[in-house]
């Protein structure tokens, strides 16, 4: 499939305008003693199961993913990440006889997914194409890339102590880089009098960037990491002539003041061979035992309500309506559930956030909660979309769950389908006769 999502729609969210006739109402329950009556209640089937996804929007996300990791339920996921790199100061004076002498990179861990401490083999390649203001990036995007100057075996374990020549740091990674790039295109470059020194704007349409990705057969974990922190740096060690003895540094950095011309993004493959599931193989006409919703440009879980275009015409008034899914036990351990789930309404090939996100009255829900010591649950406040469905349009849409935070996390959950002979998915009606 190739159907991009931006959620960036949690953040501004529009109202959604009909231009249908408006039959029956919302929330228009009886009373009695003063306490809102929901009505009849009709429990419709669910019908649930997996499907794939290729590409979400990650411009510019939380935090950036660096792993090739390998879950033992949901398969392998390769996670990479491009970032610009910005001057700490404008217009640098080197001196004639500038030398790199070396580089170290640190950045910052912001969290990691899976176990820690195992290793991955680290490839950094500068990007080779400007990255522009103006354009989207998505996670299934192509790299224009020169050679590497770092490939190196490292511990993603955020923590060790490291040291950065004065202090011990705990939460970072650290690493060398080739200096001969940064001799070329930072100090020969700069005392050559090159124009793009004066401010960062010009910097990176020269130096557009650099492509972190881990190129190993695979390990236990990912790391999230925080470019804005700052002490995610690239120093740079150099000396001026062959007299200079005093060891200098200049730093780069990954833009952490307000007005840097900051642009980072995550890049996502996915291969299920070795998955629990099997996306070729869905029954989409009952629906599965199982279903699976994965951060990233992962998996996720597509909805049917068969049964309920029989409450379209009868002008119903929708008094409430909710979504319920269990997690299957033993599923989690060091791999963490999603905080919350969304509810997206897929219509062929555009996706929106179902109307009760743009009620101010009424959370949609969705954040995962304990129903018991072992036992975890989402439910889903999903009134203003059947009203939406059986009222207003007429016309029953299946829809998706998803992380709310997919451009950011890796996280994933399995969850009980509707097909579940213990948990399954529950669907929920309350409503009143108009008339």
């Amino acid at each position: 499939m190739n159907k991009f999502i931006s959620f960036v729609v949690l953040l501004t969210i529009f109202p959604f305008v009909s231009c249908e006739r408006g039959n029956g109402s919302i929330g228009s329950g009886k009373f009695v003693d003063d306490r809102p009556e929901l009505g009849e209640k009709l429990t419709f089937p669910v019908v649930s199961y997996t499907i794939g996804w290729d590409s979400v929007s990650t411009k510019n996300p939380s935090q950036v993913i660096l792993g090739n990791y390998n879950d033992p339920l949901f398969g392998r996921t390769n996670a990479s990440f491009v970032s610009r790199i910005l001057l700490s100061k404008s217009s640098p004076d080197f001196g004639a006889g500038t030398i790199c002498d070396s580089v170290k990179v640190r950045i910052a861990y912001s969290g990691y997914y899976g176990v820690e401490g195992d290793q991955i083999h680290l490839e950094v390649s500068p990007v080779s194409s400007e990255l522009i203001d103006s354009i989207s990036y998505y996670s299934n995007g192509s790299i224009d890339h020169e050679n590497s100057i770092v490939d190196t075996l490292v511990a993603l374990a955020p923590s060790d102590t490291v040291f950065n020549g004065v202090d011990e740091l705990v939460g970072y990674l650290t690493f060398d880089a080739d200096p001969g790039y940064f001799q070329e295109h930072i100090f020969d470059a700069a005392v050559n009098g090159e124009a793009h020194f004066a401010d960062n704007e010009d910097f990176v349409k020269e130096v557009p960037g650099l492509w972190f990705r881990d190129i190993g057969m695979g390990s236990t974990i990912a790391g999230y990491f925080n470019l804005e922190a700052s002490g995610s740096l690239i120093e740079l060690y150099y000396h001026t002539g062959v007299d200079d003895t005093v060891a200098k540094v200049f730093d780069l950095t990954f833009g952490q003041n307000f007005s840097d011309p900051s642009l980072s993004y995550n890049l996502f493959t996915n291969d299920y061979s070795n998955a629990s599931f099997d996306i070729d193989m869905m029954d989409t006409l009952n629906g599965e035992v199982l279903t699976y919703v994965q951060g990233g440009s992962g998996v996720r879980t597509y909805l049917k309500f068969p049964g309920l275009d029989t409450l379209i015409g009868k002008e119903y008034s929708i008094n409430k309506a909710d979504l319920s899914f269990d997690v299957l036990q033993g599923t989690a351990g060091v791999y963490r559930f999603p905080s919350s789930l969304i509810v997206i309404q897929d219509l062929d090939s555009t996706q929106q956030l179902i109307k009760d996100y743009t009620s101010a009255i009424n959370s949609t829900g969705g954040i995962v909660s304990r129903t018991d010591v072992r036992e975890f649950n989402y439910t889903f406040n999903v009134t203003r979309m059947v009203h939406d469905f059986v009222n207003e349009r007429e016309e029953i849409l299946p829809v998706m769950l998803a992380p709310a935070s997919s451009s950011g996390n890796l996280h994933r959950v399995v969850l009980g389908g509707g097909m579940h002979p213990s948990i399954p998915a529950e669907f929920n009606v309350y409503f009143t006769r108009s008339k």
